[in-house]
């Protein structure tokens, strides 16, 4: 099993991603898929939505992945390896969560030698907007990653180039690639995402 983690402030795209992404591994190679969602509350839309697709999804609710829940997120994964056995596991975070510090704890905790690869996803449009109020979480989140992913190119305009540039005066030498809200993911996206090595 392959572990797939998103991170990303709210509203940033992680769902739509997720749900392109899973139905392009599975279409691809016929590969299996499970997905944790993560939301803050009782209950939550985007786990509805993805079920809605055929995807298995394993809600967990009422806190943050990263502070509250954490026991919670390590006895799902191993139950989704026990008794699902997916070729990939895609967990989605709250838009609250640091990615680099739930990924630490996955690795710690994972007994069953699954890879995993933090993919953060960034509002284009919003980042610049959203870094004067909350510069401490969104640089917490973009930091640690493997892969960020700058989305909603399409409706951003000539913000995009700037976020992009920003972003990565915040992180060095990780990766960065740009993505449309609404249009299926490039192949060499696609490609990005699923490399574990």
């Amino acid at each position: 099993m392959r572990i797939l983690l998103f991170g990303g402030f709210l509203g940033s795209g992680k769902t739509s991603i997720i749900l392109q992404l899973a139905r392009q591994i599975t279409a691809a190679g016929g590969e299996t898929v499970a997905i944790i969602e993560n939301e803050i509350g009782e209950e939550g839309v985007d786990d509805k939505l993805l079920a809605a697709s055929g995807l298995t999804v394993k809600p967990l609710f009422g806190g943050c992945v990263c502070c509250q829940i954490t026991g919670d997120l390590v006895a799902a994964v191993k139950e989704i390896a026990e008794t699902l056995n997916p070729d990939w596991l895609i967990i989605e975070m709250t838009g609250l969560a640091i990615p680099g510090n739930v990924a630490r704890l996955i690795r710690q905790y994972n007994t069953s030698g699954s890879k995993c690869k933090t993919i953060t996803v960034v509002d284009a449009g919003r980042w610049a907007e959203l870094k004067q109020v909350l510069e401490p979480l969104l640089l917490s989140q973009v930091q640690d990653s493997d892969l960020i992913i700058v989305n909603k190119t399409d409706i951003a305009g000539p913000e995009v180039n700037n976020t992009v540039e920003d972003v990565r005066a915040s992180v060095g030498k990780v990766t960065i690639l740009t993505a449309s809200a609404v249009k299926i993911l490039p192949p060499a996206l696609f490609k990005e995402v699923i490399n574990l090595e």
